[in-house]
């Protein structure tokens, strides 16, 4: 694709996001196409786009009929996961929960699965409910048996809709060390919402704005779609001081401060310039990432590898401590891709019971103990 036409493709985007879509200039149908699907707001460019650029609003109504089913069977499944679950806390985050209050069109953000949290000791209970419901596993043997202990396992539900069910929002032990971030305080500050046509419980604003911060920076925040819900939480802010405070408490001022700025540059976002004082974020860092958004607009990236996405997921405190994170990931990088590719994929076998037995009891071996001070049986 040549520049001009990258940029004018990017415009297009933004414009489509911000909802300001008077006339779009004559350009290739299958690189808007390609675009919108990449950054993941196909469904919302099919309605924004429908009178603006006709033909490539008729290409993307599938998109739209998808993620419009997908949300109507998800909400519905919310009410199913209420009555399984009963007395046993839990929420709902990402998927539906941001399709439907923190979307520009309300049911149309796209999302592959629904994801739960309960709390560590508690699930085991969760599964055996699951079980009993004709809900399966759909982890690998090595994945429930992996001594680093993921943070979720994926299920079925006898519909097919997949379900990750997380016991911490960070998968990876690696880097849950880095945060600080507790199932049970969550659990303690959720509240009830509106989801489609009945209420489910989620995460409280704060979490739910310095969650999507985090998981975006950790993803690389180099697609529209993640720019999308960090914008529409943030214009829903009336006090800045818990998010910056959750994001303390969390670890995480680097990776919020990252996608505020990130969101501000590319989208508009309004965010007072006294939050990232708020969070810490120095002069040089506010620097580096400015530039960084000038110098790899996200709106023109047509492909994950970018200087974008790099910086996001090396963001530290400070400018030198992120540039030094930027240097060990690419070296690292280089390495990876300098591996010989394995001769052939390993055979791997759907976890059993005895995996998923392997998984929770690893889960409660290393939980910390619930605040009643005993683990449950």
């Amino acid at each position: 694709m040549q520049h001009s036409t990258r940029r004018a493709v990017g415009d297009l985007l933004v414009a489509v996001c911000r909802g300001e879509i008077a006339t779009a200039p004559p350009l290739p149908t299958d690189a808007v196409v390609a675009a919108v699907r990449h950054h993941r707001v196909s469904p919302l460019a099919h309605v924004r786009l429908r009178e603006a650029a006709p033909a490539v609003a008729e290409v993307l109504r599938p998109d739209r009929e998808g993620a419009k089913s997908l949300h109507i069977r998800a909400t519905m499944l919310l009410g199913q996961v209420g009555q399984l679950l009963g007395d046993v806390p839990w929420v709902v985050f990402k998927g539906p929960v941001l399709s439907q209050l923190a979307h520009p069109v309300p049911g149309l953000r796209p999302y592959g699965d629904l994801d739960l949290l309960v709390a560590p000791h508690t699930l085991r209970a969760v599964s055996e409910v699951l079980l009993g419901a004709g809900w399966r596993v759909g982890d690998y043997e090595d994945m429930l048996r992996n001594p680093q202990t993921p943070g979720e396992m994926h299920w079925f539900t006898p519909a097919g809709i997949q379900v990750d069910l997380h016991w911490a929002m960070i998968n990876t032990q690696a880097r849950r060390r880095q945060f600080t971030v507790s199932t049970e305080d969550i659990l303690g500050r959720r509240r009830r919402v509106g989801v489609g046509l009945g209420q489910a419980w989620t995460m409280d604003e704060a979490d739910t704005l310095v969650h999507v911060c985090l998981h975006a920076a950790l993803a690389g925040a180099n697609r529209l779609g993640w720019m999308v819900d960090v914008d529409q939480l943030a214009r829903q802010v009336q006090d800045w001081t818990p998010v910056a405070a959750r994001a303390a408490e969390w670890g995480a001022q680097p990776q919020v401060a990252l996608a505020l700025r990130r969101a501000t540059a590319t989208l508009g976002t309004p965010v007072p310039a006294r939050v990232h004082d708020l969070l810490g974020t120095s002069r040089p860092q506010r620097l580096l990432l400015d530039a960084v958004d000038r110098l790899s607009p996200v709106a023109r990236l047509q492909q994950d590898a970018s200087v974008s996405r790099l910086v996001a997921r090396a963001v530290g405190r400070g400018a030198a401590r992120t540039l030094t994170q930027v240097a060990r990931n690419a070296g690292q990088g280089v390495v990876d891709r300098l591996r010989p590719a394995p001769s052939a994929a390993p055979v791997r076998t759907t976890a059993g019971t005895a995996a998923l037995e392997s998984y929770l009891a690893a889960v409660e071996a290393g939980a910390p103990v619930p605040a009643g001070g005993r683990r449950a049986p």
